[in-house]
């Protein structure tokens, strides 16, 4: 069963059922392990130290993707259950809903559905 650790300010406006709903749905689909899934939604400058930390670059992505999982397959023994992160921007991904006349949920969605993609290529390749 996939376990989901939600973090989020309380100035964002985020559908946290739909969020977790969506995510349970799309997690499932993709038939991608079981296990706990972290999902934080941050702001610009916290977003842009994490793009720097991680991808080296000074860019605020709209989302951010970390599976966990060895080239082995197997899980490393600190994060036993921890099958991923996802880290979305949440002022880029407001930017965008404005920019594309469209709800913030199905924005979130999009990216959601991104980073699940890039989770589920790095299973496949492990």
């Amino acid at each position: 069963m996939l376990k989901i650790y939600f973090q989020a300010d309380s100035r964002y406006k985020i559908d946290r059922v739909f969020v977790k709903n969506y995510l349970f749905k799309a997690w499932k689909a993709r038939k991608l392990p079981e296990g706990t899934l972290g999902i934080s939604f941050v702001g610009a400058r916290k977003g842009r130290a994490l793009a720097r930390e991680y991808l080296k670059d000074d860019v605020e992505h709209p989302v951010l993707t970390f599976p966990y999982v060895a080239k082995t397959g197997r899980f490393p023994q600190e994060t036993e259950d921890l099958v991923g992160e996802i880290v979305v921007c949440y002022p880029q991904v407001s930017l965008y809903a404005a920019e594309q006349d469209k709800e913030i949920n199905m924005v979130i969605s999009h990216f959601i559905d991104h980073a699940l993609t890039i989770m589920s290529s790095e299973y496949q390749k492990a």
